[in-house]
C-alpha cells in the first residue's frame, strides 16, 4: 500500500506487522527519508499538526498497521496533544526530514 503525500493529517498509523519506508524529495527527485518497524508510529506529526503530509510511505514488506483517526485520539488521550506538540521531533533525527519540509509545504 502506497500512501500519498496529498492526505491530510486526518489519522495516523501504528504499524503492526511489516515494514514500511517514508520518501521523501530531495531536488524533485524520491529519496528514502526512513523505514518504520513494528511499534513505530507512521504519520504522528501530520496528525497532530492537523495538516498535509510531507511524505510518501510505502510498504518495503507485507504491513499490517493500527489505524487512529482524530475522534479516537481526542477520546482516549483528551489534551495531551499539546504535550506531544511541545514535544515532536525534539532530539530524534527521524523528524528532521519533516521538520525541514512542513514549514516549506505546509
Amino acid at each position: 500500500q502506497y500512501q500519498r503525500r496529498v492526505h491530510g493529517g486526518t489519522a495516523m498509523h501504528l504499524v503492526i506487522e511489516g515494514t514500511v519506508e517514508v520518501i521523501g524529495r530531495k531536488d524533485g527527485n524520491p529519496i528514502v527519508v526512513c523505514q518504520f518497524h513494528p511499534g513505530d508510529c507512521v504519520g504522528e506529526l501530520e496528525f497532530i499538526y492537523n495538516h498535509k503530509t510531507v511524505a510518501d510511505v510505502r510498504a518495503v514488506t507485507a504491513v499490517r498497521t493500527a489505524t487512529l483517526d482524530r475522534p479516537h485520539f481526542e477520546m482516549c488521550m483528551g489534551p495531551v496533544v499539546d504535550v506531544l506538540k511541545r514535544n515532536a521531533g525534539t532530539d530524534n533525527s527521524v523528524y528532521d526530514y519533516y521538520n525541514s519540509t512542513a514549514e516549506k509545504n505546509c
